[in-house]
């Protein structure tokens, strides 16, 4: 099992560099929120006109497409941890959150970002895409 965030739901989404070589399926766990960030991706790429708002309206279906393929979880049960997680490294608690599920389904974390990714070290086996 792994546990991805929303810079690798991205990635998968906008098609950026790598994309193609992410694998997700009912392995593949995450956080509810990570379709939300996921979602402000869309919007920030409509807004700075990389995407047109047609195709964000047809990767919407996507990303809730992906979404439903996939193991999530509530948020709100890794609040202690990830606070502790974060306070100790210094990261977001979105990010933090990531960290402390991925600790408890003792998974694999996949990232896109490099200072989560870092930090994830720490605590859990991570991956780097680039």
């Amino acid at each position: 099992m792994i546990v991805v965030d929303a810079s690798v739901l991205v990635k998968v989404v906008l098609k950026e560099p790598g994309w193609d070589e992410i694998e997700l399926d009912s392995n593949t766990a995450t956080l509810d929120y990570a379709l939300v960030e996921s979602m402000n991706a869309i919007w920030k790429a409509i807004r700075r006109s990389r995407i047109a708002e047609e195709t964000g309206k047809t990767l919407i279906a996507v990303l809730k497409l992906i979404g439903s393929g996939m193991l999530t979880f509530e948020a709100q049960n890794f609040f202690g941890r990830g606070l502790e997680i974060a306070l100790k490294e210094n990261i977001t608690i979105y990010d933090a959150l990531y960290i402390a599920l991925a600790e408890a389904l003792k998974a694999e974390l996949l990232t896109a970002d490099e200072k989560q990714y870092y930090a994830a070290k720490n605590y859990v086996e991570a991956k780097l895409l680039l």
